[in-house]
């Protein structure tokens, strides 16, 4: 077998990456049976950063990674290393720049370590086998894809997760300037997931560049660096991820309905689809309707984002900058009387406040806490012309003004209607 030759190949460092140059697609275009899969698309990949390619089924992703690999042919435009071009590269040396690690694996009667090794090709030299060397470095990139139990079984042997990860030991061996990933975590499960997108950032930080294809928009905002979007062969948009995983391009290139809301760790977008656009069950169309919702702390944010997709104009109250509801409304660009943080509510801001209160045809009470600092964003739901609160858990602890909000709230009870979360959208359209 290869793997017990004890030859040496060409010294090499582990972990070197070259000196800074980027990988860039210049305004490529691809044709497949004169059909333009790909329509002037420019993107740039530099070492030390992940960059994340999303988009629908066709549009282009897979046509991109592989121009950039240069494994096809461009009908216009160039792949360029550091501004050489790429088709001026021979093909040794540009498998030592660029890692490519396609979709799927085929089945191969080779074993895993076999198949590892062919990573090492690219660094062999003329008439040389794989050596004691490169048998540890594929080792090391196994156990560090939990896959170095399977070394010597056969690849047609394993599942489609375990084949991935043993094509990603086998991107990893390569030690490329530039590593390009389609789908890397398509068939693994979440803690492969998860290991797999944290071993493209340690590629990063060890100096190379990373190209990686998700469909996990929310996996993609937390672990790369920038984010690119294809819709129809074109870039839709480019940048950080909160610029490109937006509701309006939620809308326009997947079609869906979504709430975009920063993850509590990393507080990258996190991505919660709630339908169809259009088929969603709460858009009603043709109704002229304000919606005001007294909320803080984030009990307000679902409500924002559903009441919006149903058409409604909504409001909110008093809110301290950065409150998780205050976040929301001006992500949604929804109107509120800003606030410092922890401060208490001014007259000024009441005033204000009680005339959005005024205007809206129903006002929502959330089952925020209630101290000192926000007890008048409760007071001024009794001047709402239909009111409607949210049913508050048995014998939460919600009240800290030694009881005179709850006298308050018992108030607004009289008033108002009782609706569980779930059935806002329903009862307001119910009312109005």
């Amino acid at each position: 077998m290869a793997h017990m030759i004890e030859q040496h190949s060409e010294p090499d460092v582990a972990g070197a990456a070259s000196s800074g140059k980027a990988l860039e697609a210049r305004k490529t275009v691809v044709r497949f049976g004169g059909h333009r899969v790909l329509g002037g698309v420019s993107v740039r990949v530099v070492p030390g950063k992940v960059v994340g390619i999303a988009g629908p089924n066709g549009s282009g992703k897979t046509t991109l990674l592989r121009a950039m690999a240069g494994l096809i042919r461009l009908h216009e435009g160039a792949t360029l290393i550091g501004g050489t071009d790429m088709i001026t590269i021979p093909p040794k040396e540009r498998a030592r720049k660029i890692a490519y690690m396609p979709q799927s694996t085929a089945d191969h009667s080779f074993t895993v370590l076999e198949f590892v090794l062919m990573g090492r090709y690219p660094h062999l030299g003329r008439f040389r086998l794989e050596g004691r060397l490169d048998v540890a470095l594929a080792e090391a990139a196994m156990r560090r894809t939990e896959t170095l139990e399977f070394a010597e079984r056969r690849l047609q042997t394993l599942s489609g997760g375990e084949k991935q990860r043993v094509s990603l030991a086998r991107l990893l061996v390569q030690q490329a300037d530039f590593l390009l990933l389609d789908e890397p975590t398509a068939s693994l499960d979440m803690r492969h997931q998860l290991l797999t997108m944290a071993m493209a950032r340690e590629e990063a930080r060890r100096g190379a560049g990373v190209a990686v294809v998700l469909h996990d928009l929310s996996l993609a905002a937390r672990h790369c660096d920038r984010l690119v979007l294809l819709n129809e062969g074109k870039v839709n948009g480019e940048g950080d991820p909160w610029d490109v995983v937006t509701l309006a391009n939620l809308r326009n290139v997947f079609s869906v309905d979504a709430a975009v809301e920063p993850e509590p760790i990393s507080g990258k977008p996190s991505v919660s689809v709630i339908g169809l656009t259009g088929q969603t069950g709460d858009r009603r169309d043709g109704e002229p309707s304000r919606v005001h919702i007294i909320c803080g702390a984030g009990s307000g944010r679902d409500l924002m984002h559903r009441l919006a997709l149903a058409g409604h104009t909504v409001s909110a109250c008093v809110l301290g900058q950065g409150d998780a509801d205050s976040e929301t409304a001006v992500r949604l660009s929804i109107e509120h009387i800003p606030s410092s943080p922890f401060s208490v509510i001014s007259l000024e801001q009441d005033a204000a406040h009680r005339n959005l209160v005024r205007e809206a045809d129903v006002v929502v009470v959330c089952e925020m806490a209630v101290g000192p600092g926000n007890l008048r964003n409760l007071e001024a739901a009794a001047e709402a012309k239909r009111l409607m609160l949210i049913e508050r858990p048995k014998d939460s602890q919600w009240d800290y003004t030694e009881g005179y909000a709850g006298r308050v709230y018992d108030e607004l009870l009289t008033r108002g209607e009782v609706v569980q979360r779930e059935d806002v959208p329903d009862a307001v359209h119910r009312v109005i």
